[in-house]
């Protein structure tokens, strides 16, 4: 009885060891365990509010290639949620009301990294049941001399301010000697950002 016993531990034994082998049968093959994905870094995040519209703006990515992704919601209830590729990172942002028609409208300010890190105005504007896209317009020709990008902006009433460096030709990179220029711009009610103003300071 007790031979007996022990032969039947004896085949317990060598069948847990049989399914426990590390190395594959004959003819069989073994995938690889996936290495999970690691979430992409967050760059930038931020909650902007106004009465009962809220607009949560994030970005994820490096360098002058991200994503942008921004969540608009009045009174709790989400309205829409917007997703575009940025050439650059975000500087700030804002929510304002620059062409006055009581739609509330997402500014985003980007700027480019590296040395002529030039800047862009990524803005939305939010109706009840649609969002419309507008940027920052390409420099006039007259505002072009001297640019070299590190754009600033700021909101001033109803007009958006872009101030950035004047290079003269014989400056250093990151040495700008020909003093600042600013442009404000209006918002028409087509979402245009038209020039209103240039002016050069010394």
């Amino acid at each position: 009885m007790a031979a007996g016993f022990l032969a039947l531990i004896a085949s317990g034994c060598g069948s847990t060891v049989q399914e426990q082998r590390a190395e594959p049968r004959r003819g069989e093959t073994v995938s690889p365990v996936p290495t999970p994905k690691a979430p992409a870094k967050i760059t930038f995040s931020k909650t902007l509010e106004r009465g009962e519209f809220t607009a949560e703006v994030t970005s994820t990515g490096e360098g002058n290639r991200r994503a942008l992704a921004l969540t608009a919601r009045r009174a709790g209830r989400e309205m829409a949620v917007v997703r575009d590729s940025i050439a650059g990172e975000i500087t700030e942002a804002l929510l304002t009301d620059l062409n006055q028609n009581e739609l509330p409208e997402a500014l985003v300010f980007v700027r480019e990294t590296g040395v002529n890190a030039r800047g862009q105005v990524y803005g939305f504007e939010f109706a009840t049941q649609e969002w419309e896209r507008f940027e920052l317009p390409t420099l006039p020709p007259e505002a072009t001399t001297g640019y070299q990008g590190h754009d600033q902006f700021t909101v001033a009433g109803a007009d958006l301010v872009r101030t950035f460096p004047i290079y003269r030709p014989a400056d250093a990179p990151m040495e700008p000697t020909g003093g600042k220029r600013t442009i404000r711009y209006a918002l028409d009610h087509t979402l245009r950002l038209m020039e209103v103003s240039l002016e050069d300071q010394p």
